[in-house]
């Protein structure tokens, strides 16, 4: 069912594994500011963040492997897909509770929870399309795959330019320590 989508597969498990690589240097954009705060942001923001790179780069590894059963394939996405819709429905409702961004707090629900439960959706009917061996199973997955990554990077994008501006400015004194 794959068969064709090598390239594909391995472009975007890559792009996912690196986007996870830099959320460790996002978190560092966090230093020095209010722990509760940060927690909190991490619970709604981060890790959903990377649960949904993971998803992209453990699925796309899998479907690159060769041989393998596609009931087992189709279950194991579903099963993601399921557990990633619960996680943008928590994500959405967390966010309005706290509503930690101020004004933004509609377009976070959104973008950060809603609309990746809504892909997780796709996800979960691409799933089903591979278990029975549809004809759209594959191209579906693939576009559902691709909408993650793609979502993904756009929160990640969000998440630096909201952060960058807010991080504690250089010490003074310590540049002329060093000179």
């Amino acid at each position: 069912m794959f068969e064709g989508w090598e390239n594909f597969y391995l472009m975007i498990g890559s792009s996912a594994a690196a986007l996870i690589g830099l959320m460790f240097v996002v978190m560092t954009l966090t230093a020095g500011r209010d722990r509760g705060e940060v927690d909190q942001g991490k619970r709604l923001y981060t890790s959903p963040i990377v649960w949904h790179l993971a998803v992209v780069m453990a699925l796309s590894g899998a479907a690159t492997a060769p041989m393998i059963n596609l009931r087992l394939f189709g279950t194991a996405a579903g099963g993601l897909a399921i557990l990633g819709l619960g996680i943008g429905i928590r994500s959405a409702v967390g966010i309005w509770r706290t509503r930690m961004s101020g004004a933004d707090s509609a377009f976070d629900m959104w973008w950060y929870g809603l609309v990746p439960a809504i892909v997780y959706v796709g996800l979960a009917v691409a799933s089903l399309g591979i278990f029975g061996a549809a004809k759209w199973g594959a191209s579906t997955f693939a576009a559902a795959l691709m909408a993650l990554l793609l979502l993904s990077i756009h929160a990640e994008w969000d998440l630096v330019t909201f952060l960058a501006p807010r991080a504690s400015p250089p010490d003074p004194s310590a540049s002329k320590k060093k000179r």
